[in-house]
């Protein structure tokens, strides 16, 4: 036989039975699997979701006889952690970790003053200390710890001076916990304001 036609008609039989394959195996056939791709560097965890559109707002109406408009003070928050408010105070939650936000009225001239009257007022001792500017407005920072249900919870606490209002934003966990998820506070003090 003819070595020419007989490698034609093995080559003519594989392409057949790979047709074939593809024809017979049907829409449900699992498809190739993908070759393998390099690991992120992060993983996403319930820290990490996205903030870009979840965000708590505050609104700064324009006072009457101001020369600049009202504007609002946004903080971004958690997307997917469950949220409650009580009027100004909102609390996002995912398992044992906490970001609350809220607007307090003082009477003190400065972020770090009004911010001290508020850890003296509080059972919880802890340090309060003047914290890098957070946006354009002056803050101050408090830290403390406490026990619940028998666990030890660390808690860092921003104040940003707004007009007469301070701005708090509270991140709270269980210790072992808290520097690992500690960018929730981070990525919260990214704050904006609009006009």
């Amino acid at each position: 036989m003819n070595k020419k036609l007989v490698g034609s008609a093995v080559v003519g039989a594989a392409v057949l039975a790979i047709v074939a394959a593809q024809f017979l195996s049907g829409p449900d056939a699992a498809p190739a699997a993908a070759p393998p791709s390099t690991p992120p560097t992060t993983m996403p965890t319930a820290t990490t979701l996205p903030y870009q559109e979840t965000k708590e707002i505050y609104d700064f109406p324009a006072q009457p006889g101001s020369e600049t408009g009202g504007f609002d003070f946004e903080i971004p928050v958690p997307t997917g952690w469950t949220a409650t408010h009580d009027k100004d105070r909102a609390t996002y939650r995912s398992g044992e970790l906490v970001l609350e936000t809220d607007r307090v009225p003082i009477t003190q001239e400065d972020a770090l003053s009004a911010l001290q009257a508020i850890a003296k007022a509080s059972p919880h001792p802890g340090t309060v200390a003047k914290h890098a500017d957070v946006g354009y407005d002056e803050a101050a920072e408090w830290d403390y710890s406490y026990v619940r249900d028998g666990v030890l919870r660390q808690v860092n606490l921003v104040g940003v001076g707004v007009g007469d209002v301070l701005i708090t934003i509270r991140y709270e966990a269980p210790q072992p916990e808290f520097l690992s998820h500690v960018n929730v506070l981070a990525d919260a003090l990214e704050v904006s304001s609009a006009g």
